[in-house]
């Protein structure tokens, strides 16, 4: 039921339109002109104030046709790319989708956009039965998830989620993603002349080595668990003792509770060595990411499995270290996957997508909608 031709043609006019994160304005009237046409009401949020956006998330509500209590579903897919993402030509090659090499395809994640705008112009145009659905269309996921941060909870009228931005084959299903902490420590030492009288410093970027090297691993520190060093600068000039150093670190897990643990011990053993070596520490955490982890038994995670079992498409659970704007749904209460798209080398200029990708997801979407009006 699906109409391949038409969801090309959207996907190609959706990616052609410039997106950059921080001004996705252009895309986000397109998609409210778009749902207009189909006869429903768009909603801009003040998330673009409070991110300092051109735009806000575009929020729009299907109420069920159904005469019985099913979940409400929402399909969110976020409207911003990697630059270079002005002027996209998409290039058809032996069933699979390109730019001209000038720019990002754009794939990430106007598949998701496209192939749920798709979906519910199936339902409408057949009257299929459906519960409610909510869509979700975000701002500044490439640069942070900007859109869900600056978001109320409020506008959330769903009981399941799934969101359309991960990398794997349509039939895929990312279930875990962890929780995610930035360190930012500033070291505090004293400055004085390098080759006059060093004795009389405090080299603060040599006590935040000691600090690193004293931690007892870094990298993947165990199946669920990250800790990178991702940026570190510090002192004055060359002839003077470093009276100041700062480094940051990324730490992530999908077990949010371990990760609370491995925090403590690493802002521990930081302090600990700086104030031995007559340093001062300063260690802030900045919360990143909440975890989303949903069971193999949610609903939102079976409904996907009898509509692929329907499609004939593979079933796979996944889990991953990066983060989505699901993660922030699932800290706010909401059970959010995120679905698999076929988006392939994103964030490049070589990024692509096979043609059959776009057109199963939007079949997905639109057999998770079908599984979920049965569920009484």
């Amino acid at each position: 039921m699906i109409n391949e031709e038409r969801i090309l043609n959207e996907f190609i006019e959706l990616v052609s339109v410039p997106c950059p994160s921080g001004d996705e304005k252009a895309e986000a009237d397109l998609i409210i002109k778009k749902l207009a046409e189909l006869g429903i009401k768009a909603e801009v949020d003040d998330a673009g104030v409070k991110g300092g956006h051109t735009t806000g998330n575009v929020w729009a509500f299907i109420p069920s046709n159904l005469d019985y209590k099913v979940p409400g579903l929402m399909f969110e897919a976020h409207m911003d790319s990697v630059a270079p993402t002005t002027g996209t030509k998409v290039v058809r090659k032996d069933g699979v989708l390109y730019s001209d090499g000038t720019t990002t395809l754009g794939g990430d994640d106007k598949v998701g956009i496209a192939a749920t705008l798709e979906a519910v112009k199936v339902i409408l145009e057949n009257n299929l039965p459906h519960g409610d659905i909510q869509l979700f269309f975000t701002i500044g996921e490439e640069i942070g998830s900007i859109g869900v941060k600056h978001m109320d909870p409020a506008w959330i009228k769903a009981d399941i989620g799934y969101c359309l931005d991960e990398g794997y084959e349509p039939g895929y299903v990312n279930n875990a993603a962890p929780r995610s902490v930035k360190m930012h420590v500033k070291v505090t030492g004293k400055a004085a002349h390098a080759g006059v009288e060093p004795e009389k410093g405090i080299n603060a970027i040599m006590l935040a080595a000691k600090a690193l090297t004293a931690l007892p691993a870094y990298g993947r520190l165990d199946g669920e668990t990250t800790l990178s060093v991702g940026k570190i600068e510090g002192g004055l000039a060359s002839n003077i003792v470093a009276p100041n150093a700062e480094f940051v670190i990324d730490m992530r897990c999908l077990d949010p509770d371990k990760l609370t643990d491995l925090i403590e011990q690493t802002r521990k053993i930081i302090a600990e060595t700086v104030a031995a070596g007559g340093g001062k520490a300063e260690i802030n955490v900045e919360e990143g990411s909440p975890a989303m982890r949903v069971s193999e038994d949610d609903l939102g995670v079976v409904f996907v499995k009898e509509a692929t079992a329907k499609l004939g498409l593979p079933f796979k659970l996944v889990s991953s270290g990066g983060c989505t704007d699901g993660n922030y749904l699932c800290g706010m209460g909401l059970p959010c996957v995120a679905l698999g798209t076929g988006m392939n080398k994103i964030h490049s200029t070589e990024e692509c997508l096979a043609e059959k990708d776009l057109y199963n997801l939007a079949k997905l979407v639109l057999e998770i909608i079908n599984a979920a009006a049965k569920k009484k």
